[in-house]
């Protein structure tokens, strides 16, 4: 997977492989009914050959279980449902593609055997949720071919999701969409996303047909004639939501703008998940009060709920990132983990930078990095390889920040011996910081 993308190309030596199988045995006590949605009376083709959109409308129903055996799965339009109730769509390996596109403009195709938005399964929306149990995966998403790539899952959820064992096959090179924009709409909610490989990544609009036009931050576009591909992220949260959102066994490849931009409302965590090579950021989180502990995350061993564990705050743990590459699009550099807005803990991560960026500061490249609207960030047992000249750590913030057990390495140019030459912005404070050795 990957290979299309040259931001991609060599990027990780790492086995990026998923499950793509969903099991129905291990779900369908929680619903009501089970249907195969190619029996009769709902008949989608598994050949790929007739569109399935008609066969979901008719088997989407509340308190259902929908299977899909293995096959490949045609769409071409967008399945939306909004204010349903405890629904599941799983497959085993089994294959969803869209129609062909001959012409797109921002988020809507124009022509082409697929018509309309660019997303393919919109579940839910911020105002109107899906309640209770939502279940989705066991997909491959096709976008190996070309004119391919589009926004495989939407989902709000006002309730429990699990959402995993997806791949997303190829690089997505329409422009639109990223591949998947998952939020929860209430404090006490809780989404799950598991297993999910995206490695193949995706490009900016300029590379591809789409004819969409943006600007940059400062309203300029390049020299070029193109801006930012705002949007086409990997997966993206929501402004507005609340409740938790957990990203665990997430392969993300280069997006022209984030990779794993979880940030919104609530509390995000990201654990063993690896990214590389994205725009803007590898991984992007940030905190807000909106969440309640849950029994999933914070039960204590006496069945007592707290905020006190060690997932108090919103975490970053146990992920591998990389920026060795410029990926497609208008950003010269890259920040591996930036905690944007409130409280949140980097821990127990390996973040390797080995790509020179001509700007420096903010603007630069740095492994990790804290904004403005930081109220208290911690960074602990991190490893860091610095390959190029660069940051290891850069604050815009002056709330408290600390380094603690960090151990900083610059292989192939000489920063000194002092872990401060390789921070920039507001001093951290520094609890056994080494870089090369020396504290």
């Amino acid at each position: 997977m990957g290979e299309g993308n040259p931001a991609n190309a060599g990027a990780t030596n790492i086995d990026t492989g998923v499950t793509t199988v969903i099991d129905p045995a291990t779900y369908e006590d929680q619903f009501s009914n089970v249907v195969d949605i190619t029996d009769d009376p709902y008949n989608a083709d598994p050949t790929g050959e007739e569109a399935i959109n008609d066969a979901l409308t008719m088997a989407w129903e509340d308190d259902t279980l929908i299977v899909f055996p293995q096959g490949q799965y045609k769409m071409n339009r967008g399945f939306r449902r909004t204010g349903w109730r405890d629904v599941g769509l799983i497959g085993q390996n089994a294959v969803i593609r869209h129609g062909e596109v001959e012409a797109i403009h921002g988020h809507t195709v124009d022509e082409g055997e697929y018509r309309g938005g660019t997303m393919l399964f919109r579940i839910g929306t911020m105002n109107r949720p899906h309640q209770g149990e939502f279940v989705f995966g066991g997909f491959i998403f096709d976008w190996a071919r070309e004119n391919a790539g589009m926004r495989g899952l939407y989902a709000m959820i006002n309730g429990r999701a699990e959402i995993r064992n997806i791949a997303f096959n190829g690089v997505h090179d329409l422009g639109s969409h990223g591949n998947m924009r998952i939020a929860t709409t209430s404090r006490d909610a809780f989404a799950l996303v598991d297993s999910v490989d995206m490695s193949g990544g995706g490009m900016h609009y300029h590379d591809t047909i789409n004819t969409r036009q943006t600007e940059r931050y400062d309203g300029t576009v390049n020299e070029q004639g193109f801006g930012q591909s705002w949007s086409t992220t990997g997966i993206v949260g929501h402004t507005d939501m609340s409740g938790t959102t957990l990203f665990q066994n997430v392969i993300c490849g280069p997006w022209p703008d984030n990779g794993l931009y979880v940030q919104g409302g609530g509390r995000q965590i990201v654990r063993n998940c690896i990214a590389s090579n994205s725009g803007t950021a590898n991984i992007r989180f940030n905190q807000t009060d909106e969440w309640e502990p849950i029994p999933e995350i914070d039960e204590t061993d006496d069945g007592e709920l707290t905020r006190d564990g060690p997932y108090g705050q919103s975490t970053v743990e146990d992920c591998v990132t990389v920026v060795d590459r410029v990926p497609s699009g208008v950003h010269e550099s890259g920040r591996s983990i930036w905690h944007y807005s409130g409280e949140g803990m980097i821990r127990d991560c390996e973040i390797t930078i080995a790509q020179e960026s001509e700007a420096g500061g903010a603007g630069g490249n740095f492994a990790i990095g804290t904004r403005s609207g930081v109220t208290e960030s911690t960074i602990e047992n991190c490893r860091i390889s610095l390959l190029e000249p660069t940051d290891a750590f850069y604050s815009g913030t002056s709330a408290p920040v600390t380094l603690r057990d960090v151990d900083i390495v610059a292989e192939g140019w000489d920063p000194g011996s002092v872990p401060a030459n390789v921070m920039g912005g507001h001093m951290p404070a520094l609890e056994n910081v080494t870089l090369n050795g020396s504290s």
